[in-house]
């Protein structure tokens, strides 16, 4: 997936929930790109507000994490186990 918003920068975590749910009709509960937690449904409603709201680039940054355009993002979706693999990463790619 090439994670460009339409002003041309880095989808925000919203962007990413809303296209697997357009793509694939799932209803995601936990977003993570390595240890990283992206997006955690269950998170007081503040905390959600601004982990959907901020770009998966300016997350990278925030974490210290180096400047990468390729990213593997793990994904749990409603009524699955988050100790089960039962999906693989989405791979992303970055402007």
């Amino acid at each position: 997936m090439r994670a460009v918003s339409a002003d041309g920068q880095a989808m925000t975590v919203q962007e990413v929930l809303d296209w697997l749910q357009r793509t694939h009709g799932w209803t995601v509960t936990m977003l993570l790109h390595g240890n990283t937690m992206l997006y955690n449904k269950g998170d007081s409603e503040e905390t959600r507000a601004q982990q959907q709201a901020q770009r998966l680039s300016e997350i990278l940054e925030d974490a210290g994490m180096p400047q990468q355009q390729d990213l593997e993002l793990y994904y749990v979706c409603e009524e699955e186990d988050a100790e089960e693999d039962k999906r693989p990463p989405l791979l992303c790619s970055l402007p």
